[in-house]
């Protein structure tokens, strides 16, 4: 008989809060999957679901100290999950919202004459040089070199998520370096 379902988890809470990692796993191995399971039935996406679910773990462990005990941790975790789930969805909506705008704002650049062009071009490569180093790259490799998200996070062993916020950040900073420069 396998004793740690005898384990409560507002015992395993408890440990989380006192800094053992053994409780930590024991709740995560408990929930991860439902918790994904209903994760996804808001994003209908499986890796999306699971790095929202680490995310929740994640943040967990990291305000271990600032928890206030909770009474019904099964519905704390899944009113987190559901949180961190909307935050997603509203994060890829703005994400999505930034590209159009900068797809349209590209695209009225191109519409002037050639001089303007090449002095657009030459300020773009200026900005995209003075993006940080992980940033410039996820960026190339996404609009430059035409890498899909994942073939991307598989080549840098990084999340989708990741890749999705790097380049979000990377927009947002070469608008507004265009943007300092009047273009």
């Amino acid at each position: 008989m396998n004793k740690d379902i005898n384990v409560t988890d507002e015992t395993l809470m408890n440990g989380v809060k006192n800094n053992d990692y053994v409780s930590y796993n024991k709740l995560f191995m408990r929930y991860y999957g439902r918790l994904c399971q209903y994760a996804y039935t808001m994003l209908e996406n499986r890796e999306d679901a699971e790095d929202v679910v680490q995310e929740l773990f994640l943040n967990l462990w990291n305000s271990r100290k600032r928890m206030e005990m909770i009474g019904n941790v099964s519905g704390y975790l899944f009113k987190m999950a559901k949180n961190i789930a909307l935050n997603h969805i509203r994060s890829v909506k703005n994400y999505q919202i930034l590209l159009d705008g900068c797809q349209d704002v590209t695209e009225l650049y191109y519409e002037e004459n050639q001089l303007e062009t090449e002095e657009f071009r030459m300020a773009l490569y200026d900005c995209i040089e003075r993006l940080p180093e992980r940033s410039r790259e996820v960026l190339i490799l996404c609009r430059v070199k035409g890498f899909k998200q994942k073939e991307i996070s598989e080549k840098l062993s990084i999340s989708v998520k990741t890749i999705k916020n790097q380049i979000w950040t990377s927009l947002r900073r070469l608008r507004k370096c265009l943007e300092i420069k009047g273009l």
